[in-house]
């Protein structure tokens, strides 16, 4: 039986205390372009930092993959409930129905960096993932020097499985990447 069914209901929106995670909507573009295009931010991607034009063709994407269920990928906007306001985005990829794993990642607006605001939504991803989607691992990655991101893998109880050494290289530099993962049976310890 595939993790995702036909009759399975989305798993999302989500609420936290501060947060909404939900679908992506059009006019959700000059929320998303606003952190997009900051080097600061894309300082540990492959991507970015964005034209209006690049920003587009990704909120383009996400509405056309958004319009179908069921999705093996979720990718979800950070909706700040006090500012009314994307200040981020958040996405589970299944990647392994037969053994029920999934990776994901966050991308945040400075604005929110240093306020637990990563930590609580990826709370809440992790939760539907070990509970409604009945995932049994959960993994993300992270170069070595993004110590903000992995510090929040580490807050949700996630273990360092090790270091790929020159892993990838965006924009022309060898970067090292830690993997981190999390089993089920750890969740919530």
């Amino acid at each position: 039986m595939p993790l995702i069914a036909d009759d399975t209901p989305p798993w999302f929106p989500l609420e936290t205390e501060r947060l909404i995670l939900r679908d992506p909507r059009p006019e959700d573009f000059d929320d998303i372009h606003a952190y997009a295009e900051r080097p600061e931010v894309v300082r540990y991607m492959a991507w970015g930092p964005n034209t209006p034009e690049m920003t587009r063709t990704v909120l383009d994407h996400w509405l056309e993959v958004a319009a179908r269920w069921p999705r093996t990928e979720v990718s979800l906007v950070v909706e700040d409930k006090r500012q009314g306001r994307v200040i981020g985005s958040i996405r589970l990829t299944i990647q392994d129905e037969a053994n029920r794993t999934a990776d994901f990642g966050y991308t945040y607006h400075p604005d929110a960096w240093g306020q637990g605001i990563g930590t609580e939504a990826a709370r809440a991803v992790l939760g539907a993932a070990f509970g409604p989607l009945g995932l049994h691992r959960v993994w993300a990655t992270c170069d070595v020097e993004n110590h903000g991101s992995w510090g929040i893998m580490e807050k949700l109880g996630m273990r360092r499985e090790g270091t790929f050494i020159k892993h990838l290289k965006p924009r022309g530099q060898w970067r090292d990447t830690h993997f981190y993962a999390l089993l089920a049976e750890e969740w919530g310890r």
